[in-house]
């Protein structure tokens, strides 16, 4: 398996969008400009059993300050974007959305039927329900691989400073203006 590129852009340089006219996955020209936040990747101390399952709400509130303090945001500006990761997102969106749509769809119309319907007729709403409820959780999925972060191969550097971009397309990194 090749070795990944990471290469650092400046979070000044991406906060006021002075970003390459290619997108940094294909190489190919931008067809959107997108606005969003990335945030850096943190690792939490502790076990996450151990802390939330013996403290429970007192554990969970510690992990989430931590997770504060340690987590570092860049607000980026007119991010390329190719027709391929354009399509890309809108296609895990749009899957997403079905998921959770037609999920809570079933979960509440089994429940709204299962009112109203006879005695005899609420187990197998009871598995209506139950696949709704499933549905629901599983549009997690499509939704984090939507996210700009995994379309674009990019997150916020540890202490704040960059951005890091894996295997950039080549016309993007010869478009970023030079150090």
């Amino acid at each position: 398996m090749p070795e990944s590129e990471i290469i650092e852009i400046a979070a000044n340089l991406v906060e006021q969008g002075a970003l390459p006219s290619h997108c940094s996955r294909h190489g190919r020209p931008a067809v959107k400009r997108a606005d969003f936040t990335l945030q850096s990747k943190v690792r939490l101390e502790g076990s996450r059993t151990r802390r939330v399952g013996g403290l429970g709400v007192l554990g969970m509130a510690e992990r989430l300050e931590q997770h504060a303090r340690k987590v570092r945001v860049t607000r980026v500006k007119g991010w390329p974007l190719c027709d391929v990761c354009t399509r890309t997102r809108a296609r895990w969106l749009g899957v997403a959305a079905v998921m959770f749509g037609g999920g809570l769809l079933l979960f509440v119309g089994s429940l709204v039927v299962g009112l109203l319907a006879e005695k005899g007729s609420v187990p197998a709403l009871a598995g209506v329900a139950m696949a709704g409820f499933v549905l629901v959780v599983l549009s997690a999925f499509p939704f984090s691989r939507a996210g700009m972060s995994r379309v674009i191969g990019a997150v916020t550097a540890p202490e704040g400073g960059a951005v890091l971009v894996s295997n950039p397309s080549s016309a993007f990194r010869a478009e970023l203006p030079r150090h």
